[in-house]
């Protein structure tokens, strides 16, 4: 009904059948994402996220920016009734994963046919990279929900152009999406651009889709710059953010030539990591399968994943669930890969769907590279047993009684004890003992259990804490921190009131208040 031309042929599989084949899938989700989760909140962006539970305040990093307000609403909503903030972002990445999910089916059907939209959606639920972003940073979920979901509308519009219902669908969409990931509202914009074009050019039509997409971003634009204190707050915490994000890994914000070449590496890395499912049909389609047979698919396919994957690539991906926007339409591309196949071969749905899941199963639980492992099973493992066990031993040391925490370097992120200890001082000293900063300021933090921001204080410890406990890297030789006792992996040492406590070139004074 949606497609121009006929879709790629592929054998008969009844909607009924396509259904309950995505209920198995949703199932597949909600199973393995629950057991695979880590036990306590993964890393900083959960952290930010947890505390914006309490708060909503981007210049505090609760979250960090942009704020992503409409998530930030979502999780609120699903706080009231799960209590656990390391199960209210799980369910959140159930919920987007799920529909992401169901909505690729969709896509993916319209473009080249039911068979493709099945096994499109069997790609991604098991994706490596979806994975790994459902049990660790469920924010960028969205990624592939916004950009699988526009997609849909816009594709639709593109092949009813007598209805304009579609075109603002999509445009609405976006700056809902956009409040979830505000990337999105400038990557998907060329897509719509074209699809407007291709449509008729209606002044009208541009015109009603570009009111309806202000409309849409109004409130999360509003809430964001009210929580910043103003528009030109709001715009320098974006600018210093980007650039504390981008400068280290990309040319266009002062990188080296060689950090900027590896993101690359990453960006092309994590793009098509899951692509090993289903790029081993591609030989047994050397005649046959085209993308060119479809211009007007080449093209739509071209603009919803080149702007994601250029921006990773030259702009910023720090993590593998970054690419996500770019890897979803991947895998709607081997969803049509593997719909020829089976034509050719007289092949079967299911047994191609069961063996692409497994394919995606061994690739995130044994990867075969470094880059693969930064999206494993074994990085979500082994991050979890180094946060449960550094703060199992701050728990244990505590004994109920405040005590002061100094993070040295250490892989545990300073969030995590800020967030889990809220009643103790956190000090953030600047580097690590193998590369001290002496230079740069202390930093402290005081997550009060009666207030609900963190709250600098004057980087000296409070005089009723008597206890310091230490974080060091990750077998870091404790050179720095001389008469100091080991309690599993960190450090502790018992101070005399008023003593001032050395650590390497620092040195940690009490608070006369």
């Amino acid at each position: 009904m949606f497609q121009g031309k006929p879709a790629l042929p592929g054998e008969r599989y009844t909607s009924a059948r396509a259904g309950l084949f995505t209920a198995f899938l949703l199932l597949f989700i909600v199973c393995t994402r629950w057991a695979t989760a880590p036990r306590l909140l993964y890393y900083f962006d959960s952290a930010n996220f947890a505390l914006s539970l309490e708060r909503f305040d981007p210049t505090l990093h609760q979250p960090q920016p942009p704020g992503y307000p409409f998530f930030v609403l979502l999780i609120r909503l699903i706080h009231l009734w799960v209590a656990s903030p390391e199960k209210v972002l799980l369910v959140a990445g159930l919920l987007a994963a799920g529909a992401a999910t169901v909505l690729i089916r969709f896509l993916a059907a319209d473009l080249f046919g039911r068979p493709a939209g099945v096994l499109a959606a069997a790609l991604l639920a098991s994706n490596p990279v979806f994975w790994f972003a459902g049990v660790t940073n469920q924010i960028r979920l969205f990624l592939a929900l916004s950009s699988i979901g526009i997609c849909l509308l816009a594709w639709r519009a593109l092949q009813m152009p007598e209805d304009p219902r579609w075109f603002y669908g999509a445009c609405a969409a976006l700056g809902v999406a956009a409040g979830f990931r505000p990337v999105e509202s400038v990557l998907l914009l060329p897509l719509l651009a074209w699809v407007w074009w291709q449509s008729g050019r209606s002044a009208r039509r541009i015109l009603t889709g570009t009111g309806l997409l202000a409309a849409t971003s109004l409130p999360w634009i509003a809430a964001t710059v009210i929580a910043a204190g103003g528009m030109h707050s709001t715009i320098g915490m974006l600018w210093d953010y980007a650039n504390v994000q981008f400068s280290g890994s990309s040319a266009m914000f002062g990188a080296s030539a060689h950090s900027a070449w590896f993101m690359v590496k990453e960006a092309v890395a994590w793009n098509f990591l899951g692509a090993v499912a289903w790029i081993w049909a591609v030989p047994f389609l050397v005649r046959g399968f085209s993308l060119a047979a479809w211009p007007r698919h080449a093209i739509f396919l071209a603009l919803t994943f080149l702007p994601p994957l250029l921006f990773s690539a030259f702009i910023h991906i720090g993590d593998p669930d970054q690419a996500l926007a770019s890897v979803s339409i991947l895998c709607a591309l081997g969803g049509a890969v593997l719909a020829a196949f089976l034509r050719r071969t007289g092949s079967r749905v299911i047994p191609i769907a069961a063996l692409v899941i497994a394919l995606n199963a061994f690739v995130f639980f044994e990867p075969f590279s470094k880059l693969a492992k930064a999206s494993s099973y074994r990085a979500v493992a082994a991050v979890d047993r180094m946060n449960s066990g550094a703060l199992n031993a701050i728990a244990t040391l505590r004994h109920g009684a405040p005590i002061t925490i100094v993070h040295y370097g250490s892989s545990v992120a300073s969030r995590h004890l800020e967030y889990y200890f809220p009643d103790d001082y956190v000090v953030v000293l600047p580097g690590n003992p193998a590369n001290p900063l002496p230079g740069q300021p202390i930093q402290m933090f005081y997550h009060h259990a009666g207030l609900t921001a963190l709250q600098p204080a004057s980087g000296r410890m409070p005089p009723h804490s008597r206890r310091l406990v230490c974080l060091l890297p990750f077998q870091s030789a404790p050179s720095d921190l001389p008469g100091w006792r080991r309690f599993g992996p960190v450090y502790y040492t018992d101070r005399p009131p008023d003593a001032p406590v050395a650590i390497g070139p620092y040195t940690l004074l009490p608070d006369a208040r």
